[in-house]
């Protein structure tokens, strides 16, 4: 009896510490994800390096929760990932001035193509560019 009871409490341990090192790497994963996107818009859109490590704990803050929430088995999670969305938007244009807003949202969400001039027009139509003389 006592021997079963140290083999499941060996068990027991065991789980919770290899639940601890997956939640450390899946944390490492996203911080440096956000890393990276923030220094991709920096060098994209030019904002200085104070705004820049703001944006980097509003990212790696924003990826952890809503980790959590994918992760929770009884939670709304529509609900509350549409929240933290919202408050993220919020949080982002406080940091950002206004341009700075628009260009990381047009970049975030690809509507801009970063390898493609803005001035550049092409009709989807018919394919050509137009004549600017």
């Amino acid at each position: 009896m006592k021997k079963w009871g140290v083999v499941l409490a060996l068990l027991l341990a065991l789980t919770c510490i290899a639940s601890a090192q997956e939640t450390g790497i899946i944390a490492d994963l996203l911080k440096r994800s956000a890393k990276e996107k923030v220094a991709r818009m920096q060098q994209l859109i030019g904002f200085d390096n104070d705004k820049a490590n703001q944006l980097c704990k509003l990212e790696t803050t924003f990826l952890l929760e809503v980790w959590k929430v994918e992760t929770c088995s009884l939670c709304n999670r529509k609900k509350r990932v549409g929240k933290l969305k919202t408050k993220r938007e919020a949080d982002l244009q406080k940091i950002l001035s206004r341009d700075e807003y628009i260009k990381y949202q047009s970049l975030e969400y690809e509507l801009l193509n970063e390898n493609v001039p803005v001035w550049l027009s092409i009709n989807s139509r018919t394919g050509e560019v137009p004549d600017c003389r």
